[in-house]
């Protein structure tokens, strides 16, 4: 896996792992509930069993249940209603975009903005890597859409750790320096990596963590290609839609090794792009 790390990263991933205790912050019904939804012995008793556990989390899984996205007939009062009309696999997602949302809220005005830009940049990576993944048969598009809100996690989890020093990475992104490459000069490793051992602390299921890998071409022997090659395009759409780049420029921003990947021609590359700014233009309407 190329964003295991190795020599000093290693160093660096344990310091900045060790000291911040408050990823364990992480609902415990979350964990709970992304267990559950990957077991098939798991029934809707159970699941509402889980998440009652925790009011105020119950609370915020009925509010986002009842919200424009899902359009559900009647307003749902009850976890198990919630269950019953969304399903497991969107009770999952729900559970992640809630557990995860604090991760990026910042104690200042810098840092909040900061970070509100990637949670934004997340959602849109995820719902339009979602929306592509439809495309393409046996894949698990809910997976893919969790994997792309949190893909940006070892962004927050580098600025918890030392802000100061993440506003070095911003100085050499404006130099030109890409996020890899300005991350690993100033912490030794990237977001990549902290992200990929933060959803290992978490017990995510190992699908999903092993598709968070978006930024790294697979070998074809490696697990999980078509997932991070639909996160790698959904990331690239997301940009695109962020900073306002032309139609006719567009399509250079795509990462050409995940579109064969995917199997996907130069000539589809711009229906590519459409369909998924249009799915991220919907979800900014619903207000996701």
């Amino acid at each position: 896996m190329s964003a295991l790390p190795h020599d000093r990263s290693e160093q660096a991933l344990g310091d900045i792992l060790s000291k911040q205790n408050d990823l364990a912050v992480l609902p415990q019904v979350v964990f709970k509930i992304m267990e559950m939804t990957g077991a098939e012995s798991s029934s809707v008793t159970d699941l509402e069993r889980a998440i009652a556990i925790d009011p105020g989390f119950s609370a915020r899984i009925l509010s986002q249940a009842n919200s424009a996205h899902f359009a559900l007939p009647k307003k749902v009062t009850s976890i198990h209603e919630a269950i019953m009309f969304v399903g497991f696999k969107s009770i999952r997602q729900l559970a992640a975009t809630i557990g995860v949302f604090d991760m990026f809220l910042g104690k200042n005005d810098a840092e909040s903005i900061r970070r509100r830009a990637w949670w934004r940049q997340s959602i849109d990576t995820g719902v339009a890597a979602q929306a592509i993944a439809k495309r393409i048969n046996g894949i698990d598009s809910d997976t893919v859409y969790t994997a792309g809100l949190l893909h940006l996690i070892g962004k927050t989890v580098l600025d918890r750790y030392s802000p100061g020093d993440y506003m070095k990475v911003e100085k050499l992104l404006e130099a030109g320096a890409g996020d890899v490459q300005a991350e690993q000069a100033v912490f030794w490793l990237d977001h990549v990596m902290v992200g990929f051992a933060v959803a290992q602390r978490w017990g995510f299921p190992k699908e999903l963590i092993l598709s968070l890998d978006y930024c790294n071409p697979p070998q074809e022997t490696e697990p999980c290609r078509q997932n991070r090659a639909l996160l790698a395009v959904g990331h690239s759409i997301a940009l695109i839609v962020r900073d306002g780049i032309h139609i006719d420029d567009a399509p250079t921003v795509l990462p050409r090794w995940a579109m064969d990947i995917l199997g996907f021609s130069e000539e589809q590359y711009l229906p590519i792009i459409n369909e998924g700014r249009g799915a991220i233009m919907e979800a900014a309407r619903l207000h996701i």
